[in-house]
C-alpha cells in the first residue's frame, strides 16, 4: 500500500481525492452557496481584527514580499479574507470574487475599515483573462480556493501569469477541521468523510513542478455567532444528505453545546506557502 502511494505523483493524488470527494457529494459547491454563507464567512475572517490575514501579511512583508508599493490580485476573495488588512498596507488589491454575497461583504467591510483602494473582478477565476492581465500585479495571493481546482497545476499557472512577482498559496494543514467527527458521525453515520486536500499535498505539486517554495506555518482562530455557525453547518452539510428539521436540530443542539463565551470557536493552522513566479 505504501508502495503504490509513492508511486502515484502529488498531481494524480490531487485528481483522485477531489474526484472521490464529488463521488460522495448529491452536488458540488454553487456560486450561490457562497452567498449563503457570507455572513459566516466574513465573521469569521474579522476575527480578532482579521489577526489570520494580518499575520499572512507580516510574514510575507518580513520576507520582502509585499511592500506599500505591491499591487495584489487575490483569488477568490470571499468577505475580503486578504483585501482588508492587506489594502491599508500597501498600493492596491484586486479581488476576484463571482459571489453576489461575498462581494457585498468585500464593500462593507472596505467601508467599514475606511478603504477604497480596492476593485472586484466579477468572476471565477477560471474564467478571468490571464493574458489580458499578463504581469500586471506583483502578487498573486490566494487561501481556502484551491481544493476547488481538479486542474491545479493550470491553474497555479494561471496564477503565475498573472504576477511579475511572487505567488501565494494559504493551504490549511487539517483538512477536516471544519466539521468534526462528532457531527459528521451525527448526521451521516459511518459515511466517509471527504477530505480537501491542501497542505502538504500542496508543496508536493509545486515541487513537482520544479518549484521550491517558502513555506511558514501559523495558528488562528475562527470565531463565530451561534447563528453564523449553523448557517455554514447547514450550507455545507446539504451537499452531502437532505437536511431536514430533526437534522437541522443535531446541528443546533452541538452548536449550543460547544460555544465558548457565546461564540463557536474553530482553531487552524495554515501554511504560508510563496514563490517566485515563473515566466508562463
Amino acid at each position: 500500500m505504501v508502495e503504490g502511494f509513492m508511486n502515484r505523483s502529488a498531481v494524480l493524488k490531487w485528481e483522485e481525492m477531489y474526484d472521490a470527494r464529488l463521488s460522495m457529494m448529491n452536488r458540488d459547491y454553487m456560486v450561490d452557496d457562497w452567498s449563503k454563507r457570507s455572513d459566516d464567512y466574513s465573521e469569521s475572517r474579522k476575527t480578532d481584527n482579521y489577526r489570520y490575514g494580518r499575520s499572512v501579511h507580516e510574514i510575507l512583508f518580513k520576507n520582502g514580499v509585499v511592500s506599500p508599493k505591491t499591487r495584489m490580485i487575490e483569488v477568490g476573495s470571499g468577505p475580503g479574507t486578504f483585501v482588508i488588512p492587506f489594502a491599508d498596507k500597501i498600493s492596491h488589491v484586486t479581488a476576484v470574487e463571482p459571489a453576489d454575497g461575498m462581494k457585498e461583504r468585500i464593500r462593507e467591510n472596505a467601508k467599514e475599515a475606511g478603504l477604497s483602494n480596492f476593485d472586484i473582478l466579477s468572476s471565477i477565476w477560471q474564467e478571468v483573462d490571464v493574458d489580458g492581465l499578463s504581469k500586471s500585479f506583483d502578487l498573486t495571493i490566494s487561501s481556502t480556493v484551491i481544493w476547488m481546482f481538479r486542474d491545479i497545476v493550470e491553474q497555479i499557472r494561471r496564477m503565475e501569469k498573472v504576477s511579475s512577482g511572487y505567488c501565494c498559496l494559504c493551504a490549511g494543514i487539517d483538512s477536516k477541521a471544519h466539521t468534526g467527527d462528532e457531527l459528521w458521525n451525527a448526521l451521516l453515520g459511518d459515511k466517509p468523510r471527504p477530505t480537501f486536500p491542501e497542505y502538504p499535498l500542496t508543496y508536493d505539486i509545486l515541487y513537482e513542478e520544479g518549484i521550491h517554495p517558502e513555506v511558514r506555518i501559523i495558528e488562528h482562530e475562527s470565531r463565530r455567532s451561534p447563528e453564523n455557525i449553523m448557517k455554514m453547518h447547514q450550507v455545507f452539510f446539504n451537499l452531502f444528505t437532505d437536511m431536514n428539521p430533526d437534522k437541522e436540530e443535531i446541528i443546533r443542539d452541538h452548536v449550543m453545546n460547544h460555544l465558548e463565551n457565546g461564540q463557536y470557536v474553530m482553531r487552524f493552522k495554515t501554511a504560508v506557502i510563496w514563490w517566485k513566479a515563473r515566466d508562463m
